[in-house]
């Protein structure tokens, strides 16, 4: 079973998904840089259909509460597009904690959680398929991020739910301590982000234990040419991890869409797979990036 905001559907019926994506986020309340949000269901659909001209079918949208997530708006994007949407319960970095936070424990967020996937978001009877995008800060724990994964880890190991993770170099193995400490399934984690980083001895200290990685932020070439990624992805696959890989662009502004001439939400299918291809990816590690593994993270 995987929950999505239209109900819970089967595995198999997800379909080829992006693993890390934003439809519906508020960041500028925090950034003050007056593009880092997508407002409207109008705006954000005919992005979406280009990726889904491209045979994406599903998505995981891991806008988070501090990030003004609205299900709601969700809801009628799925309706609209008949994309597959798993939506997030969860916090983002510290920058953006509501003050509530500073006197509540784990334990009291993990309620918050535990409440979004299987009671219903604000007051609606859609509920959350996974928790993300739990964030730490690129220098270490900042305020009340250690706590918020804490509760994480609670929340997964009591409801079965998949954690979706926002981490760099520096806290990725700390991440995976404290969500294996609290009794998480390493197969239920994926550290996010980990295309940033271009050392495979780090991708491969993190996949020898148990647990996923994201390749999810395709596309953006400022940090990281596409080209590394694939070549990268491909000798995680010849090291035997291709079941633990899985794929996004994190489109978090408006100004990632196409009609501002960048990829949208079609790097990965537009610009990753077409290399993996041109660098010999069977068609079955392929299937495994962009459904199986995907599927099977979040399934219940």
């Amino acid at each position: 079973m995987i929950r999505t905001v239209l109900g819970d559907i089967k595995k198999e019926e997800f379909g080829n998904a992006l693993a890390h994506e934003h439809f519906i986020i508020d960041l500028d309340h925090v950034r003050h840089d007056g593009e880092s949000k997508i407002e409207t269901v109008e705006e954000v659909i005919p992005e979406i259909k280009k990726a889904m001209a491209q045979r994406i079918e599903a998505a995981v949208e891991v806008s988070t509460i501090d990030m003004w997530r609205d299900v709601l708006k969700l809801k009628e994007i799925s309706e609209k597009t008949h994309l597959n949407i798993v939506c997030s319960t969860g916090f983002y970095l510290s920058e953006y904690h509501p003050a509530y936070l500073d006197d509540m424990p784990a334990e009291d967020i993990a309620k918050i959680y535990e409440k979004e996937l299987t009671e219903g978001i604000d007051g609606t009877d859609i509920k959350a398929g996974i928790i993300a995008e739990i964030a730490s800060s690129p220098k270490g724990f900042v305020g009340h991020e250690e706590k918020i994964l804490e509760a994480a880890g609670i929340a997964s190991k009591n409801t079965g739910f998949a954690v979706s993770t926002h981490t760099g170099i520096v806290t990725a193995q700390k991440t995976v301590d404290i969500l294996l400490n609290k009794g998480v399934n390493p197969d239920k984690i994926i550290i996010g982000h980990q295309d940033l980083i271009n050392d495979r001895d780090h991708h491969l200290s993190l996949l020898r234990r148990g647990v996923n990685i994201g390749f999810d932020t395709c596309g953006k070439v400022a940090y990281q040419t596409d080209e590394t990624r694939a070549h990268n992805i491909m000798f995680l696959i010849e090291q035997g991890y291709g079941e633990h890989i899985v794929l996004s662009n994190d489109v978090s502004r408006r100004t990632y869409f196409t009609s501002y001439g960048k990829d949208g939400y079609t790097a990965v299918t537009n610009k990753l797979v077409p290399l993996l291809k041109e660098y010999g990816i069977k068609d079955e590690d392929l299937n495994k990036l962009l459904k199986t593994n995907i599927a099977r993270i979040l399934d219940n």
